[in-house]
């Protein structure tokens, strides 16, 4: 019995269509839910090859350490249904990396949400593409973003081909972004910008009453890279410490209404968090910036890291959903669900067991109840199993039926315009596929991931050079 239900496993993997990174994003990929755009679940293939200091693990142990976040024994199981592969061959949990392998790894990808505000495209010539940013939205792919992009987005949405960025905008950060549509455009770009050609503008809301007059700081600039985003310092240049890069950052106060100020900053350098981390040292720290409005912000690598989060919750949900049914999703009451507009509370129909619904309460109670879309997708996780596909209709007054044999949820979709403008959501039924040794489904979103919700007040406006400029309207927080 073991033995034939692996087999059709790997028939279900032999027929699944995988991307890539060179598969371009569509319209389609997304979900519009509760001010959030997310990206429906998709099947992709890494590529990695195994760096030297890899070289001698395990394939199991390799990944379980690496990547950590998934348990150990999702890779297990990934090694024997041929997920991971080596040179594009099936291997053992117990097979040796070498230097030179290359791996493949099949997964069920899902990316965290972001902002559902719109990528404003401004400007858009043969060789240039200015837009507005906005806040939550990366660049470029990068990590576990992908189509949930700006260059991803644009093309589901402009089929604008291969976009080069010429100067760099952190995801939390919104505002003007200029990408070249060709290799030639973007190095010229380049040459400019780290030529010192550049005059860069920001505005930004911070704490207190900014002084009036105009401040330069020259203040030498630590990032450090062990702590990723969490740790950032500042020494004068007159330490001379190797460890920092010079930095210059002009301040103008704009306005102030006694507990905010807006500022425009000019930033002379292009240092990690500059803008941030000099705002900070002069005592006027960016209004909403949590790592920043802290003296000393907390050491990363003192807490727990999301990849450790990620990694325990995964493993408790995928320990729960093995207990009755060794192929992955465990099957219990489904039957009818509704989810409310206020809270996104999912109210369940009295055909659901008592099982289902007390381990649902117990839930809700450690995650907290109004949690938005990612704590409503999880509590679903005792009551969907063997669903092929998860459907998205209507209206928020339908009450929504499940039928694990058909394999549908009804939950509602709202677009950028219904978010933006308030009207009312639009219809669409636009199915994804669920995932067996997904240790994410039927999450739209990855589990165990902090999301920031607010994006910085702190808007990228003006780039411009003695040959060309770019500009882009403030947002409202600096009206």
């Amino acid at each position: 019995m073991t033995e034939a239900m692996d087999s059709a496993e790997q028939q279900g993997d032999e027929s699944i269509v995988w991307e890539n990174p060179d598969t371009p994003a569509n319209v389609d990929d997304y979900v519009f839910v509760k001010g959030k755009r997310m990206v429906r679940p998709y099947f992709f293939e890494f590529i990695c090859h195994v760096k030297k200091r890899w070289a001698g693990k395990t394939i199991v142990d390799l990944f379980s350490g690496e990547f950590r976040q998934r348990p150990r024994e999702y890779y297990i199981q990934a090694v024997q249904r041929g997920r991971l592969r080596v040179g594009g061959m099936r291997v053992t949990p117990l097979y040796v990396v070498r230097d030179s392998d290359k791996i493949s790894h099949f997964v069920h990808r899902h990316e965290p949400p972001v902002l559902a505000e719109p990528v404003t495209v401004l400007e858009k010539t043969a060789d240039v593409i200015t837009v507005i940013k906005p806040a939550s939205v990366p660049v470029h792919p990068c990590g576990q973003y992908r189509k949930n992009t700006v260059v991803g987005i644009l093309e589901a949405e402009h089929k604008t081909g291969q976009l080069f960025p010429i100067h760099r905008l952190d995801r939390l950060v919104s505002g003007l972004l200029i990408l070249a549509r060709n290799a030639k455009t973007a190095d010229e770009f380049r040459q400019e910008i780290e030529g010192g050609r550049v005059h860069k503008q920001y505005v930004a809301k911070v704490k207190g009453v900014f002084p009036a007059h105009e401040v330069a700081l020259h203040a030498a600039v630590t990032y450090d890279a062990r702590e990723g985003i969490s740790t950032c310092r500042v020494e004068t240049t007159t330490e001379k410490d190797n460890k920092g890069k010079e930095a210059c950052t002009k301040f103008q106060r704009l306005s102030t209404d006694g507990l905010h100020s807006i500022v425009r900053c000019e930033p002379v350098t292009g240092r990690t968090h500059q803008i941030r981390v000099h705002l900070q040292h002069l005592g006027h720290p960016i209004a909403n910036d949590y790592l920043y409005l802290q003296v000393h912000p907390p050491k990363r690598t003192l807490e727990e890291t999301t990849a450790d989060t990620a990694a325990r919750k995964a493993r408790s949900v995928s320990n729960d959903l093995s207990k009755d049914n060794d192929s992955g999703v465990n099957i219990t009451a489904c039957r009818k669900i509704h989810i409310t507009e206020d809270t996104h509370t999912p109210l369940y129909s009295e055909a659901s067991s008592g099982h289902a619904r007390k381990k649902t309460d117990r839930q809700l109670e450690n995650q907290g109840v109004g949690g938005g879309t990612q704590s409503v997708v999880s509590c679903l996780t005792d009551l969907v199993s063997d669903c092929h596909s998860v459907e998205h209709t209507s209206t928020p007054d339908d009450l929504a039926e499940s039928n694990c044999e058909e394999g549908k949820i009804k939950t509602t979709e709202i677009h950028p315009e219904a978010v933006m403008e308030s009207d009312p959501p639009k219809s669409s039924s636009q199915p994804f596929v669920l995932d067996h040794l997904c240790t994410h489904c039927p999450s739209l979103g990855p589990s165990g991931y902090k999301q920031d919700d607010e994006g910085l007040w702190l808007h990228c406006v003006r780039y411009a050079s003695a040959s060309w400029s770019y500009e882009c309207p403030l947002p409202s927080w600096a009206l």
